[in-house]
């Protein structure tokens, strides 16, 4: 079974992009990852997207992850990059044993 991918969601409504800073926060984030998260982005394993009301108004940017639903009003990048790179981790199943090591088991 596969895992849903994890979703940044960038909120761009008309609070959250109020003096533009909801799209200067996409903007970044897409930048970074990209860099930060070819292979991820690439895969869709983690996806950008936004959203014209996340209904989580503040007056700054927010930020939704999912599938955990966590959301951040004006996050610092380096805290997305953070919380981006621990939701992929959790994505990831662990390895199974090799045939050898569970016979070591037994």
């Amino acid at each position: 079974m596969n895992a849903p991918p994890v979703r940044l969601l960038v909120c761009v409504g008309p609070r959250c992009d109020a003096q533009g800073k909801g799209r200067a926060l996409l903007a970044s984030v897409e930048t970074s990852f990209a860099h930060a998260f070819s292979k991820e982005l690439a895969s869709g394993c983690l996806i950008i997207t936004t959203r014209d009301c996340l209904r989580l108004c503040t007056r700054d940017p927010v930020v939704r992850f999912e599938p955990s639903g966590d959301a951040l009003s004006n996050p610092s990048l380096d805290d997305l990059l953070r919380l981006a790179r621990a939701a992929i981790a959790e994505q990831i199943p662990a390895p199974s044993r090799s045939y050898d090591e569970q016979e070591k088991l037994s």
